[in-house]
């Protein structure tokens, strides 16, 4: 388990990550994403994001990197966006509930 210090610590530890993604050959686009970085940290997504509060400058530098990763993967459009809008760097975070108030039964579904 990673422990960070710093902010600087936090974003050299994300910029080695996001490097090793980029390095796997693969036939499918790959993004670095927080989940694996999480992972290959050791820590849980709680915790990375409480790094928020501690290092928030870093915290944003962090969002741009995965950012990019995602955006330059190859990855649909909708996969990107919802991925950033879940951990709130695009946007409003995804909901948890989706009310739809029309009656498909009453249109005759």
């Amino acid at each position: 388990m990673v422990k960070f210090r710093s902010g600087r610590k936090l974003i050299e530890a994300i910029d080695a990550y996001v490097t090793e993604c980029r390095s796997v050959d693969t036939k499918k686009p790959i993004f670095a994403n927080i989940a694996g970085f999480c992972r290959s940290a050791g820590i849980s997504v709680g915790d990375y994001l409480s790094l928020k509060k501690r290092f928030p400058a870093e915290f944003e530098l962090a969002g741009a990197y995965f950012e990019d990763a995602a955006l330059n993967s190859g990855a649909t459009a909708s996969l990107v966006g919802m991925y950033l809008r879940q951990y709130g760097y695009w946007g409003k975070p995804a909901e948890d509930e989706v009310v739809c108030e029309h009656d498909l039964y009453e249109d005759g579904v």
